[in-house]
């Protein structure tokens, strides 16, 4: 009698009955997401794998343009050093020249002062 008087009770006593078969289904539901979980990491581990050769790749990649250019550096540096070489021969020729244009004028200064 005291159960009827309140309005909920009957819908409670249901729920409490569909505890244990709610129960157990979740305990599948659970089960099969368990699957469907270790299915999904399954994927993204191979997925990762692909990633990995593609990283292997990119580092392959780099070591060969690291290669190419510290070549290339060489043959600038080459290049550079034979530029300036050629430049030095040209400020050696230009400081040849006005020390012989210094001793000429200053031979011309003392030869006038003496015989002039």
């Amino acid at each position: 009698m005291l159960l009827q008087l309140f309005v909920y009770a009957l819908p409670i006593m249901e729920a409490l009955e569909m505890e244990g078969p709610m129960t157990e289904w979740n305990d599948d539901r659970l089960d099969e997401l368990n699957e469907r979980m270790k299915e999904g990491f399954a994927d993204v581990d191979k997925r990762f794998e692909q990633v990995d050769k593609r990283f292997e790749q990119v580092d392959e990649h780099f070591v060969r343009l690291e290669g190419e250019m510290k070549e290339g550096f060489r043959h600038t540096d080459q290049r550079m050093e034979a530029g300036f070489e050629r430049i030095n021969d040209r400020l050696d020729r230009l400081y040849y020249v006005f020390i012989v244009t210094l001793a000429g004028l200053a031979g011309t200064l003392l030869a006038n002062g003496i015989w002039g």
